[in-house]
Protein backbone atom coordinates (compact mmCIF):
# COMPACT_ATOMS: atom_id res chain seq x y z
CA UNK A 1 0.00 0.00 0.00
CA UNK A 2 1.07 2.88 -0.60
CA UNK A 3 -0.03 6.51 0.81
CA UNK A 4 1.41 10.14 0.39
CA UNK A 5 0.35 13.10 1.95
CA UNK A 6 2.08 16.68 2.96
CA UNK A 7 3.08 17.50 6.19
CA UNK A 8 4.89 21.01 7.53
CA UNK A 9 7.63 21.27 9.28
CA UNK A 10 6.82 23.03 12.80
CA UNK A 11 9.13 26.11 14.39
CA UNK A 12 11.01 23.03 16.86
CA UNK A 13 11.36 20.93 13.76
CA UNK A 14 8.27 18.38 14.83
CA UNK A 15 5.90 17.26 11.71
CA UNK A 16 2.41 15.71 12.91
CA UNK A 17 2.20 12.25 10.82
CA UNK A 18 -1.29 11.97 9.13
CA UNK A 19 -4.47 10.07 11.24
CA UNK A 20 -4.42 7.51 8.23
CA UNK A 21 -0.56 6.52 8.27
CA UNK A 22 -1.01 6.43 12.25
CA UNK A 23 -3.68 3.95 12.10
CA UNK A 24 -2.32 1.86 9.53
CA UNK A 25 1.01 1.20 11.48
CA UNK A 26 -0.55 1.47 14.70
CA UNK A 27 1.16 4.44 16.00
CA UNK A 28 0.01 5.06 19.65
CA UNK A 29 1.41 7.92 21.74
CA UNK A 30 5.26 7.49 22.92
CA UNK A 31 5.76 4.98 20.14
CA UNK A 32 9.32 4.40 19.05
CA UNK A 33 10.56 5.81 15.73
CA UNK A 34 13.72 5.19 13.54
CA UNK A 35 14.85 8.07 11.58
CA UNK A 36 16.66 7.15 8.87
CA UNK A 37 18.27 9.88 6.52
CA UNK A 38 19.08 8.67 2.72
CA UNK A 39 20.93 11.06 0.67
CA UNK A 40 17.98 13.92 0.61
CA UNK A 41 15.10 11.20 2.01
CA UNK A 42 14.00 10.83 5.52
CA UNK A 43 12.70 7.56 5.62
CA UNK A 44 10.63 6.81 9.79
CA UNK A 45 9.99 3.28 10.86
CA UNK A 46 8.40 2.20 13.47
CA UNK A 47 10.49 0.29 16.01
CA UNK A 48 9.51 -3.10 17.66
CA UNK A 49 8.42 -4.10 20.85
CA UNK A 50 10.78 -4.87 23.46
CA UNK A 51 10.44 -7.73 26.39
CA UNK A 52 7.94 -6.10 29.03
CA UNK A 53 11.35 -7.11 32.19
CA UNK A 54 13.99 -5.24 30.80
CA UNK A 55 15.25 -4.19 34.11
CA UNK A 56 15.56 -8.38 35.36
CA UNK A 57 17.06 -9.14 31.52
CA UNK A 58 19.97 -6.18 32.35
CA UNK A 59 20.43 -7.90 35.39
CA UNK A 60 21.65 -11.40 33.59
CA UNK A 61 23.87 -9.02 31.43
CA UNK A 62 25.49 -7.77 34.37
CA UNK A 63 26.54 -11.04 35.23
CA UNK A 64 28.39 -11.85 32.08
CA UNK A 65 29.41 -8.32 32.41
CA UNK A 66 31.02 -8.32 35.20
CA UNK A 67 32.77 -11.42 34.71
CA UNK A 68 34.47 -10.64 31.16
CA UNK A 69 34.53 -6.75 31.38
CA UNK A 70 32.94 -6.44 27.46
CA UNK A 71 29.80 -4.81 26.76
CA UNK A 72 27.14 -7.39 26.25
CA UNK A 73 24.04 -6.50 24.35
CA UNK A 74 20.75 -8.67 23.92
CA UNK A 75 19.37 -7.97 20.50
CA UNK A 76 16.45 -8.29 18.07
CA UNK A 77 16.79 -8.04 14.22
CA UNK A 78 15.57 -4.53 14.14
CA UNK A 79 17.54 -2.78 17.74
CA UNK A 80 19.38 -3.13 21.08
CA UNK A 81 16.78 -4.41 23.52
CA UNK A 82 19.39 -4.30 27.12
CA UNK A 83 23.07 -3.20 26.95
CA UNK A 84 25.56 -3.27 29.48
CA UNK A 85 28.65 -1.88 29.67
CA UNK A 86 28.71 0.69 27.28
CA UNK A 87 26.25 3.18 26.67
CA UNK A 88 23.59 2.33 24.15
CA UNK A 89 19.92 3.17 24.32
CA UNK A 90 17.35 0.55 24.18
CA UNK A 91 16.01 0.98 20.82
CA UNK A 92 19.15 1.13 18.95
CA UNK A 93 18.82 0.02 15.49
CA UNK A 94 21.49 -2.83 14.68
CA UNK A 95 23.49 -3.00 11.72
CA UNK A 96 22.06 -4.49 7.96
CA UNK A 97 24.88 -6.95 8.73
CA UNK A 98 24.14 -7.80 12.49
CA UNK A 99 20.96 -8.42 11.67
CA UNK A 100 21.17 -10.64 8.96
CA UNK A 101 23.25 -12.87 11.22
CA UNK A 102 20.46 -12.63 14.26
CA UNK A 103 17.97 -13.95 11.49
CA UNK A 104 20.11 -16.42 10.73
CA UNK A 105 19.48 -17.67 14.81
CA UNK A 106 23.01 -19.45 14.59
CA UNK A 107 25.74 -19.12 17.00
CA UNK A 108 28.71 -16.66 15.70
CA UNK A 109 32.18 -16.20 16.24
CA UNK A 110 33.37 -13.82 13.86
CA UNK A 111 36.94 -13.92 11.83
CA UNK A 112 38.47 -10.79 13.63
CA UNK A 113 39.90 -9.98 10.03
CA UNK A 114 36.45 -9.51 9.05
CA UNK A 115 34.48 -8.01 11.82
CA UNK A 116 30.62 -6.66 12.19
CA UNK A 117 29.78 -3.90 13.94
CA UNK A 118 26.59 -3.48 16.27
CA UNK A 119 25.08 -0.20 14.81
CA UNK A 120 25.93 1.09 11.49
CA UNK A 121 28.57 3.26 12.85
CA UNK A 122 31.65 1.51 13.39
CA UNK A 123 32.89 0.93 17.27
CA UNK A 124 33.40 -2.04 19.46
CA UNK A 125 32.71 -4.94 16.70
CA UNK A 126 30.92 -7.85 17.89
CA UNK A 127 32.97 -10.70 18.99
CA UNK A 128 30.53 -13.60 19.45
CA UNK A 129 26.40 -13.75 19.04
CA UNK A 130 24.65 -16.23 20.76
CA UNK A 131 20.93 -17.64 19.38
CA UNK A 132 18.36 -16.98 22.41
CA UNK A 133 15.54 -19.19 20.55
CA UNK A 134 12.39 -16.81 21.29
CA UNK A 135 9.07 -16.18 19.09
CA UNK A 136 10.93 -13.75 17.31
CA UNK A 137 14.71 -13.72 16.34
CA UNK A 138 17.06 -12.50 19.13
CA UNK A 139 20.73 -12.83 20.13
CA UNK A 140 23.18 -12.01 22.89
CA UNK A 141 26.29 -10.26 21.15
CA UNK A 142 29.41 -9.22 23.41
CA UNK A 143 31.60 -6.81 21.78
CA UNK A 144 35.58 -6.89 22.22
CA UNK A 145 38.62 -5.62 19.94
CA UNK A 146 40.10 -9.02 20.93
CA UNK A 147 38.91 -12.89 20.26
CA UNK A 148 37.55 -14.04 23.64
CA UNK A 149 38.84 -16.68 25.39
CA UNK A 150 37.22 -20.25 25.81
CA UNK A 151 35.59 -19.23 29.10
CA UNK A 152 34.41 -16.03 27.87
CA UNK A 153 32.45 -17.82 25.22
CA UNK A 154 31.22 -20.57 27.67
CA UNK A 155 29.90 -17.90 30.25
CA UNK A 156 28.29 -16.52 27.32
CA UNK A 157 26.31 -19.17 25.74
CA UNK A 158 25.36 -20.15 29.18
CA UNK A 159 23.89 -16.55 29.63
CA UNK A 160 21.80 -16.50 26.81
CA UNK A 161 20.81 -20.14 27.34
CA UNK A 162 19.77 -18.93 31.04
CA UNK A 163 17.94 -16.30 28.86
CA UNK A 164 16.27 -18.30 26.88
CA UNK A 165 14.58 -20.56 29.67
CA UNK A 166 14.44 -17.52 31.56
CA UNK A 167 12.17 -15.40 29.54
CA UNK A 168 11.14 -17.25 26.64
CA UNK A 169 10.19 -20.62 28.37
CA UNK A 170 8.40 -18.77 31.22
CA UNK A 171 6.07 -16.91 28.43
CA UNK A 172 5.73 -20.86 27.22
CA UNK A 173 4.96 -22.04 30.17
CA UNK A 174 2.49 -19.73 30.61
CA UNK A 175 0.46 -20.15 27.73
CA UNK A 176 0.04 -24.18 28.56
CA UNK A 177 -1.34 -23.29 31.38
CA UNK A 178 -4.25 -20.63 29.97
CA UNK A 179 -4.65 -23.49 27.16
CA UNK A 180 -5.49 -26.35 29.63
Amino acid sequence: MKYTDICTLDAQGRIVIPTKMRKTLNLVNQDALEAELSGREIHLRKCGELPVDTHRLASFLTILYNSSRHTVTLCSDTQVVSAVGSFLPDRTPVSKELSACIQAEKEYLPDMSRQIYLTSSPGTPVAALFPVHAEKPLALAVLSTKPLTEVEIGCARLVATTITHEFIGQRQFGQEIISN
